[in-house]
Parts: structure tokens; sequence; C-alpha cells
């Protein structure tokens, strides 16, 4: 019989107030998880960006002399279809601008 891994699972404990719990499980609900597997998957994101965040890249001469290149180069025009997105109000600003008026 093959000795098996001992498992690695460790309980973590955290306080919520009720209306964070109502979000988080309303989210959950939403992705078809569980609160815990929920909370797991949200705090590795947020644990890989952190990390990613603070990653050093290094770059060979020739790739620094590239990127380098790319970041000076000048901006390219904005597409016509981008400029029109980037121009929209955001659907809170408009509802807010809406109440406003009305």
């Amino acid at each position: 019989m093959a000795d098996l891994a001992p498992k690695r699972d460790v309980a973590v404990s955290m306080r919520f107030r009720d209306e964070d719990l109502d979000i988080i499980d309303r989210g959950a609900a939403l992705s078809g998880l569980s609160r815990t597997e929920f909370m797991r998957r949200a705090a590795l994101h947020e644990a890989q960006i952190a990390i990613l965040n603070e990653t050093a890249v290094r770059l060979s001469p020739e790739a620094y002399q590239q990127f380098v290149a790319a970041i000076d180069a000048p901006v390219t025009a904005v597409p016509a279809k981008m400029r029109e997105r980037l121009s929209r109000k955001t659907p809170w600003t408009a509802a807010w601008d809406e109440a406003s008026n009305g």
C-alpha cells in the first residue's frame, strides 16, 4: 500500500460584517460556487496580483532596447470606435445626470 501524502488543508477563520457576507454570498451564488470556494478563489487572485505587481522583469539588452523604442514611439491615432466608446458616459453617471435634471 502506497504512503498517502499528508493532508495540507488548513482552516482559516475570519470575521466579516453582515453586509460584507451578503455581498460575498451573492457573488458566490451568481458564480455557482460555495462561499468557501468563492473566497478561496478571490484570495488567491488578489495574492497573485500582488505578487505579479512586485515581480521584476529581466530583459536582455536587445529586448530592453525594443521595449524602450516601443514606449518612445509616437502614439498612433485612436480608432474611431474606441474614441466613441471612451466618450460615452458611464451608466451610473448617466443615471445621476438624469436624476439631477429630472
